[in-house]
């Protein structure tokens, strides 16, 4: 199997809106790097994408057997791009000038040959997709090199942490933002609030097509340029597509709001869903207490009756028509002056 030479990437319509918000609609950005480090952008609306492959590998000739194209395409080879070179790519695109005004011009003339019936390659012309032969720029060497062979190389160092965590203490690791959030539903689409504390409600949403999930989908992440020129301390509306999303967390999006974490880095955004977040409580009524009076109405009642109960039940005693002996008269003294002293405090109380 032949190493790649030429690496054809597509960033796709809600990838470039992400980063550029004037971005049109249905139009797409061909990244091209080949071996020697040359880079080439070519624009064209999303039903081209199969053209201008065919484009590009008539172009290569021979070479052809070389290319590969992410994301994959059916008849071509393909390759793995990690996250952090996609973005690099991303922020290629949204640092070049022009390249938006480009595809917007590009996208009217498509228009208007469909409406016509016309062929757009016809009308606009194939040099038209080609936004720059080759631009400057610090991209990493993304495709593979033909090597005859290779030095032996020597046995990697073993790994002080688990994939994915590293020391902080690398100066490209040091930036680093923790912000508050909300998540919530809304229509058909998830929208994450930075700041929520200091939102006005009257926020223009960025809308983000692409979200990258942890294994345990415990945390997801955002391309950073979705941020453009935000601050701390500002607040930010973010809306994702709920089918970027697995329905467990829709759901519950949709049922409540949540608290969220994001932490920011060079290498995106990162969100981690809290616990929902808690209404405030509703205050408890206020007591009017009228003046002049030392207690309360319903302890001001629970005496009033328990005097008449009891009131009532030594009237019964003494209105029995059975005979009472001495020894038990005796015996009801002291709890017919607990009676006749209760009397006395709710007479007290009325």
């Amino acid at each position: 199997m032949s190493s790649v030479e030429t690496l054809a990437y597509f960033l796709e319509e809600d990838s470039l809106r992400g980063v550029m918000r004037d971005w049109p609609e249905g139009m797409q950005l061909m990244v091209r790097l080949d071996g020697a480090g040359r880079c080439e952008l070519m624009v064209h609306h999303r039903d081209e994408a199969g053209r201008v492959l065919e484009v590009l590998r008539e172009s290569l000739g021979e070479a052809a057997e070389t290319l590969a194209v992410v994301p994959p395409v059916e008849g071509f080879a393909s390759r793995r791009v990690r996250f952090s070179e996609e973005q690099q790519l991303l922020a290629l695109a949204a640092s070049t000038d022009g390249l938006s005004e480009s595809a917007q011009d590009y996208a009217i003339n498509y228009r208007f040959a469909r409406e016509e019936g016309l062929d757009p390659e016809a009308v606009i012309g194939r040099d038209a997709r080609r936004f720059a032969e080759e631009i400057e720029s610090d991209l990493p060497q993304v495709s593979e090199r033909r090597s005859a062979r290779r030095a032996p190389q020597p046995e990697p160092e073993p790994r002080l942490f688990p994939e994915g965590f590293e020391a902080a203490d690398d100066p490209a690791r040091r930036e680093c933002a923790l912000v508050s959030a909300h998540l919530h539903g809304q229509g058909a689409r998830v929208r994450l609030t930075l700041e929520p504390e200091a939102a006005q409600g009257n926020e223009m949403p960025v809308t983000v097509g692409n979200v990258g999930h942890s294994v345990d989908f415990g945390c997801f992440v955002l391309p950073r340029g979705a941020l453009a020129d935000w601050q701390p301390g500002t607040p930010l509306v973010i809306d994702m597509p709920q089918e970027q999303f697995p329905e467990a967390w829709a759901a519950r999006f949709r049922r409540q709001t949540h608290n969220a974490q994001v932490s920011i880095t060079a290498g995106g955004i990162f969100v981690r869903p809290l616990l929902p977040a808690l209404a405030a409580p509703p205050e408890a009524p206020m007591v009017q207490v009228e003046e002049g009076w030392s207690l309360g109405r319903p302890l001001r009642a629970a005496l009033v009756l328990a005097g008449m109960v009891l009131v009532g039940g030594s009237l019964m005693v003494s209105w029995s028509p059975f005979s009472v002996s001495e020894e038990v008269a005796g015996a009801l003294q002291p709890a017919r002056a607990g009676l006749a002293a209760l009397a006395g405090v709710s007479e007290a109380a009325r």
